[in-house]
């Protein structure tokens, strides 16, 4: 099941109309629209649901950082998520599907891991 959050819009993109900044649970993230049935309007609240957009390379190690993140790897969409892998689900600022994390690196199940995302996509 995938779990639905508040999020506050704080910025939206001039040039990629798709890229969006984000305020969630106290974490600024910027993500990829990949749905939105209407018109988002910065400072607006929304229900929105997220995904990982991984690469084809591996992009998954253990993390000595124990706390829960996202971090912007460059002006892009690029980022490095820190979380927990808890089974199925991936825990970080939010939970993600984990995409079959576990089954590839099942050494990591109940350890804190990087994932080197190449997006984050939102639904709204």
């Amino acid at each position: 099941m995938i779990r639905t959050y508040k999020a506050l819009v704080v910025g939206i993109d001039p040039v990629v109309e798709d890229a969006i900044e984000l305020v969630i649970e106290g974490f600024s993230v910027r993500c990829f629209v990949s749905y939105s049935p209407s018109k988002i309007e910065v400072g607006g609240t929304y229900e929105v649901e997220f995904e990982m957009l991984l690469p084809d390379e591996e992009c998954v190690s253990a993390s000595e950082y124990k706390k829960k993140q996202i971090e912007r790897i460059d002006d892009g969409l690029s980022c490095d998520i820190y979380g927990y892998l808890d089974g199925e689900v991936f825990r970080s600022v939010v939970d993600f599907a984990d995409q079959d994390i576990h089954y590839e690196y099942p050494r990591l199940n109940g350890h804190f891991i990087k994932v080197s995302a190449d997006r984050i996509d939102v639904s709204f």
